[in-house]
C-alpha cells in the first residue's frame, strides 16, 4: 500500500514525519509524494495561525481529490488542539496525537479492521501527563537532503499567544546516548547536515534529574566523526549562552547560523506577550553573537498587530529591526489563538493596520536579506547542494552555512550531472538581486 504524507508548520514536524514515514515503511508500506495517488494521506497539522488551521483542514480535501477512496489520517498541532473538530472534517478516518504518532502503524491497522463503519477514530492520549521522550534512528527525510533530530519537546514557557503548551505538552528531552545515536545513524546514512530541533530547543536538558545545558549537548556532537555539519533550528535568546557561540566560532562543523525568535521590539508588547526576555536582553545577546562569530546569519520570527499594539510600540519594533544585522525576517500577523490569555485581551489592531505593518516589516526584511548577501559577492561560500532544482531557472540550489540560498550557473560543467547533489561544495558568489542568489563551482 501507498503512503503519501503532507507537512505543516515547523522542523519538528518533519522529523516527526520522517518517523512516521519510517515506521510505516518497517510495516511495508511504500512513501510516496503528497500529490501522487496513494491508499493513505497523512496530513502533519500546525496550528500556529488562523492560515495554518485553513491549510491543515485544505489539505484533507486535496488528498481526497486525488484519491476519494484513501484513508485519511490527521496529526500534529491542530489535531491535537482540535479533535471533535477534526473527527468531522469530510473524509476524515483516524485523528492521531502528538503524543501518539509513533504508533501510527497500529492505529492504521485497527483502523482499517473497522472498515465497515464509517465513522471517524480518536487515538490520542493526554499530552499533559508525564510521559517518556521517544524517538527512533531515521534513515531518510523523503526528498530532504538534511536529516532533522529531535532533542526536546514541549514547552515550560506561557507566551500569551502560543498554544504550544496544550498541543505539546510540558518540555521533555531526549537522552543524550539517544540523541549521538540517531545523529550517528543519520550521518552512515549519508546526511551532511543535521539540524537539530525540538519545541523550545534551548532548554533541552533543563527537566532531567541532573540538569544539562544544550550547550554541552552540542559540544559532544561536534566531536562525532564524520563529514557533516551542525545547523540549530529556532532558539530564544535567553537560552544562547556564551558556551554555544564561542562553539559556532571555533568550530566549523556548527553553522554560523542562529534563528532567534524577537516578536516585538517593544518592551510593553514583550511583557504582554509574557515572553521572558526585553529588547535590551535580546539586542545584547546578538550582540555578542555577532561579535564572535564571522559571517553570521541572523533570522528572526515578529508578529505585527498585536492586541494593544500603537503606531509607536510597532515604530519601536521597526527601529530596532533596521538596526540589528538581520539576514531574513519571518513576518506574521498576530491572528487570535483559542485557549491562549491573549484570546480575550481588548484594542485589537484592525486588520488594514495590520496588513500594512506586516507589508513594512516584510520590505525591510528583504533589503536587509539584501545587503547581507551583497557582501559575499566574490567570496566562497559552502553550498549543500539539494535534491530538488529551482522550479523557476531549473538550476541546482542549496544553502551556505549561514543560511544563504544558492544557486548554481546552468552553464556549470558540473552542475548538470547529478553528482553534486547531498554533496556540501565551495561555491562564489557572482550575482545577487532581490530575488536570488547565483555562484559558480570552484
Amino acid at each position: 500500500m501507498k503512503v503519501a504524507f503532507t507537512t505543516l508548520g515547523c522542523r519538528t514536524n518533519q522529523h516527526d514525519t520522517a518517523e512516521m514515514a519510517t515506521l510505516l515503511e518497517k510495516e511495508g508500506y511504500s512513501i510516496v509524494g503528497a500529490r501522487e495517488p496513494a491508499d493513505v494521506y497523512v496530513i502533519n497539522t500546525c496550528t500556529v495561525t488562523q492560515k495554518s488551521d485553513r491549510q491543515s483542514r485544505q489539505a484533507v480535501k486535496k488528498s481526497l481529490d486525488i484519491n476519494d477512496q484513501a484513508l485519511v489520517v490527521f496529526t500534529g498541532c491542530y489535531a491535537q488542539m482540535n479533535p471533535e473538530d477534526s473527527l468531522n472534517l469530510p473524509g476524515m478516518d483516524l485523528v492521531l496525537g502528538n503524543a501518539d504518532k509513533l504508533e501510527i502503524a497500529a492505529a492504521i491497522k485497527n483502523r482499517m479492521a473497522r472498515n465497515g463503519d464509517g465513522s471517524a477514530r480518536l487515538h490520542m492520549t493526554d499530552i499533559t501527563r508525564k510521559r517518556e521522550f521517544r524517538t527512533i534512528p531515521v534513515s531518510e527525510f523523503h526528498g530532504k537532503t538534511k536529516a532533522f533530530i529531535k532533542v526536546q519537546t514541549g514547552c515550560d514557557e506561557k507566551c500569551s499567544f502560543c498554544t504550544v503548551v496544550h498541543a505539546r505538552g510540558k518540555s521533555i528531552s531526549e537522552s543524550r546516548q539517544n540523541i549521538v545515536n540517531n545523529i550517528r545513524h543519520a550521518v552512515d546514512s549519508g546526511f551532511k547536515e543535521i539540524t537539530l530541533t525540538g519545541i523550545n530547543l534551548g532548554t533541552y536538558g533543563v527537566d532531567k534529574s541532573e540538569p544539562e545545558t544544550f550547550s554541552s549537548l552540542v559540544e559532544e556532537i561536534l566531536k562525532l566523526a564524520g563529514a557533516f555539519r551542525v545547523r540549530l533550528s529556532s532558539i530564544n535568546p535567553m537560552e544562547i549562552d556564551d558556551r554555544l557561540i564561542d562553539l559556532m566560532a571555533e568550530n566549523e562543523k556548527l553553522c554560523p547560523h542562529l534563528h532567534i525568535p524577537l516578536q516585538s521590539g517593544d518592551d510593553h508588547i514583550l511583557k504582554r506577550m509574557r515572553r521572558n526576555y526585553d529588547t535590551r536582553q535580546y539586542q545584547d545577546v546578538v550582540q555578542r553573537a555577532v561579535e564572535k562569530v564571522p559571517n553570521l546569519g541572523l533570522g528572526a520570527d515578529i508578529i505585527v498587530g498585536f492586541p494593544g499594539e500603537t503606531d509607536a510600540m510597532f515604530e519601536n519594533t521597526r527601529a530596532m529591526v533596521e538596526k540589528l544585522p538581520y539576514s531574513y525576517l519571518h513576518v506574521f500577523t498576530y491572528s487570535s489563538r483559542p485557549k491562549t490569555e491573549a484570546e480575550g485581551f481588548n484594542n485589537d489592531v484592525p486588520d488594514k493596520i495590520k496588513k500594512e505593518r506586516n507589508r513594512v516589516l516584510t520590505e525591510l526584511g528583504k533589503k536587509k536579506s539584501v545587503q547581507f548577501r551583497k557582501q559575499f559577492i566574490g567570496r566562497t561560500l559552502n553550498l549543500l547542494i539539494e535534491t530538488q532544482r529551482d522550479k523557476t531557472t531549473g538550476q541546482l540550489k542549496g544553502h551556505s552555512e549561514n543560511y544563504i540560498p544558492v544557486q548554481i550557473h546552468s552553464g556549470d560543467s558540473l552542475a548538470g550531472d547529478g553528482r553534486l547533489e547531498n554533496r556540501i561544495v565551495p561555491v562564489t558568489v557572482t550575482e545577487v538581486t532581490e530575488t536570488r542568489v547565483t555562484g559558480c563551482l570552484l
